[in-house]
């Protein structure tokens, strides 16, 4: 997302979820959808991907009907 200069984004990210520009729950549904993906992925269980889904990273599959949110 920022590979350079990450500080300053973080820093501008505070700034503006303080001053009520980004709303926090638009930072706490990004983080629970990127948690989500990573439960989906098994990188909790198992911390090395499995590069064999990787075709599949981006795809709106759901497994087993779950819901993605």
């Amino acid at each position: 997302m920022v590979p350079n200069n990450y500080q300053e984004f973080i820093n501008d990210l505070k700034s503006l979820v303080a001053s009520n520009v980004i709303p926090m729950r638009r930072i706490d549904d990004a983080v629970r959808r990127i948690l989500r993906v990573k439960f989906i992925m098994g990188l909790f269980e198992n911390p090395m991907a499995d590069l064999s889904l990787v075709n599949q990273l981006g795809s709106q599959v759901r497994t087993n009907n779950r819901p993605l949110f």
